[in-house]
């Protein structure tokens, strides 16, 4: 049986727990023109991104999901009126939309106003290098784009920023459980097959750096609560020219061997926050994580109530209500065993269950 590799048991040390005390310190740093600023931002991209995800499914079919899963949570909650159906439909659909665009919403109002310290040339920003990519990609096909992305050298880095004589590199996941086997996989081979190319055109770009940080982020979530595939990456990078820098001094660092100039770490949650508002100090930015809560917590009063979102959810539901209402099999048309076996709330879970596998009449 292989043996597990104790870095695993390292990065999983970590234990985060709720101090009262603790929040109640971190609160005197928190920075009202900033929290005021990130909410506003965040309510804007609310007021523009929110009703189109709920607008983009028009009919039943835009609705559909795992028939299998749907029929046993519909039995579970007994959703046998339409309308509790119908919200039950609406719900998972957005959350499961919002979950998905969430990492863009991060990427586009939160981490922009960090890091603390830095100038407004050296806040977290698209790197440039990945601008000319997507640029170069502008008039090609379909076709030709996808083969354009295969070969992208910072398709994987969603921001960075300068700090001194190192480049902080980082890619954002929106949860711990977001990473699969295939995105490990990719990760990797990015870090592996890019990381001196990222140095030679960061220098380029960054005459006075000499060290890149790479770091895939995180943004909730603890230590102990993820799917492990974050971890997986690091201890994949061990095989690929990669060492631990310091075990007792920098857990979890890892460094590249042959130049020592690559670090490769992972931040979840409440530090990777603190990773975002001081890349070069995290401890003394503790507290970021509490500013984007009270950000969010803010723009969504002012983000829904701009984007009359309440109304428009109403009308989908009604309409998503009628829909299903409508997915009616006459009983006569049933075989006698069926009539006879199967009750009302069994065949309106059946019919609505059939719509996963329809493109149009539903």
């Amino acid at each position: 049986m292989p043996q597990r590799n104790p870095l695993f048991d390292l990065l999983k040390r970590p234990e985060h727990r709720y101090r009262p005390q603790e929040i109640a310190a971190l609160f005197t740093q928190v920075d009202q023109q900033r929290i005021q600023s990130l909410s506003t931002a965040l309510a804007a991209y609310i007021n523009d991104n929110l009703p189109a995800a709920i607008d983009r499914r028009s009919d039943l079919s835009a609705y559909r999901t795992n028939p299998y899963v749907l029929m046993t949570s519909a039995s579970v909650m007994r959703l046998e009126d339409p309308t509790r159906f119908a919200e039950f439909l609406f719900n998972t659909k957005l959350y499961m939309g919002l979950e998905t665009s969430f990492g863009k919403s991060v990427e586009a109002a939160f981490v922009g106003p960090y890091p603390l310290r830095a100038h407004a040339a050296n806040k977290w920003a698209d790197p440039p290098e990945k601008i000319t990519e997507a640029t170069a990609l502008l008039g090609l096909s379909r076709e030709q784009k996808a083969r354009a992305r295969t070969e992208s050298v910072w398709r994987e880095i969603d921001k960075s920023c300068v700090i001194g004589h190192r480049r902080y590199l980082t890619s954002i996941k929106s949860g711990p459980n977001c990473i699969n086997d295939t995105q490990v996989q990719a990760m990797t081979m990015a870090i592996t097959s890019n990381k001196d190319r990222w140095l030679q055109q960061t220098m380029t770009t960054y005459p006075a750096v000499r060290e890149l940080d790479v770091v895939v982020g995180l943004t909730y979530g603890t230590d102990r609560t993820t799917n492990n595939k974050e971890n997986q990456i690091l201890v994949k990078l061990l095989e690929h020219g990669f060492r631990e820098e310091d075990r007792a001094r920098k857990p979890g660092v890892l460094i590249d061997a042959a130049t020592s100039t690559v670090r490769v770490y992972r931040r979840v949650g409440k530090d990777f926050w603190s990773f975002i508002g001081s890349p070069d100090d995290p401890p003394s930015a503790a507290h970021v994580f509490l500013e984007i809560l009270l950000a969010l917590s803010k723009s969504l009063s002012e983000g829904v109530a701009r984007a009359e979102l309440e109304t428009r959810i109403n009308q989908r539901i009604q309409a998503l209500s009628t829909a299903i209402a409508m997915l009616t099999i006459p009983r006569q048309s049933l075989p006698n065993w069926i009539r006879q076996d199967f009750s009302e709330s069994e065949l309106f879970w059946f019919a609505t269950a059939m719509t996963a596998f329809y493109d149009q009449g539903v």
